[in-house]
């Protein structure tokens, strides 16, 4: 049973930097890609100063290379982000669980785990992290049938 784990639909405003490589390798391509985001982070207009990834989903194991995205969430939609950036809006209804960056893998097993129970379907939207200070992570899985 997962206390943690809820369903809200929730909109997120986002202006980040597309990236792309294998999912294997993610460990390691997306801090070092938020790492080089970050040092332009004060470019950004209206922005909230709260950092996110946003990833699509691995569909099945002969889904190798993924999309992700490094940015930060923004009060309102950006018209003209710096160069090399994006501006994405998503609003779905999520699975969503919040705790230590450092338990990621167990807060995925565990939402992973309590959608299955709750009898939702995730969908191929993209997945999002938000950090917070104190080393936290809210993780929202996009779902149907909520």
């Amino acid at each position: 049973m997962c206390f943690m784990c809820q369903v809200l639909t929730k909109e997120f405003k986002i202006v980040g930097a597309k990236k792309y490589g294998a999912f294997v390798e993610y460990a390691q391509l997306v801090p070092e890609a938020a790492r080089q985001f970050l040092q332009r982070a004060d470019e950004i207009e209206n922005s909230t100063g709260i950092e996110v990834t946003v990833y699509e989903p691995k569909r099945d194991e002969t889904h190798k290379e993924g999309t992700f995205y490094v940015g930060i969430l923004v009060n309102e939609r950006v018209a003209s982000p710096p160069e090399g950036m994006e501006f994405l809006e998503f609003q779905y209804s999520y699975a969503t669980i919040k705790g230590k960056e450092s338990d990621m893998g167990k807060l995925y097993s565990q939402l992973d785990g309590w959608i299955e129970a709750q009898k939702y379907t995730r969908n191929n939207n993209f997945i999002i992290e938000v950090y917070h200070p104190e080393e936290l992570v809210e993780i929202y899985i996009p779902i149907e049938n909520a």
